[in-house]
């Protein structure tokens, strides 16, 4: 774990100079998610990552896969076009031509997205996500806040 701080520090000042972010808590946030992204990219076990993920894709009714990459392609719509272009993301793709293109990618393919993700595009969809978690909890009191946050934790760890 602190491995992965001083990894965020060793990261993080270059973002802070970063162009086309308005609020310096914004250079943080986009700083930090793609550290954190990129970390993982390196940590983790693609190959089988992507032998699950393509298991899961060939099982999945087609109407079914429609319907939840609807729900991926309104985050990635907010990507720069020529990285869509480069990694065939259409509006409308197939499953077939989905799992094409998780076979193709490796590490370094998913370190040049991150790296290649505007910063804005980070810290609205980060903004986004924690509206909608504190209007989940604004009816929670804070020690119920607080055991629904750590149950999830456990359960992600």
């Amino acid at each position: 774990m602190t491995r992965i701080f001083l990894l965020i520090l060793l990261f993080l000042p270059g973002k802070i100079c970063a162009e086309n972010v308005a609020d310096p808590g914004d250079y943080a946030i986009a700083g930090t998610i793609k550290t954190l992204a990129k970390i993982f990219v390196q940590t983790m076990g693609l190959e089988k990552f992507k032998a699950r993920q393509i298991k899961a894709l060939s099982k999945m009714k087609e109407a079914k896969f429609q319907k939840r990459y609807t729900e991926i392609y309104n985050v990635l719509k907010d990507l720069p076009p020529e990285l869509l272009t480069h990694y065939g993301i259409t509006e409308h793709m197939t499953k077939q031509e989905a799992i094409k293109e998780i076979r193709h990618i490796d590490k370094s393919d998913l370190v040049e997205i991150i790296d290649k993700i505007p910063d804005q595009v980070i810290v609205k969809h980060v903004k986004s996500y924690l509206q909608q978690k504190a209007y989940q909890l604004k009816d929670k009191t804070f020690l119920q806040q607080i055991d629904s946050l750590w149950k999830k934790f456990i359960q992600k760890a």
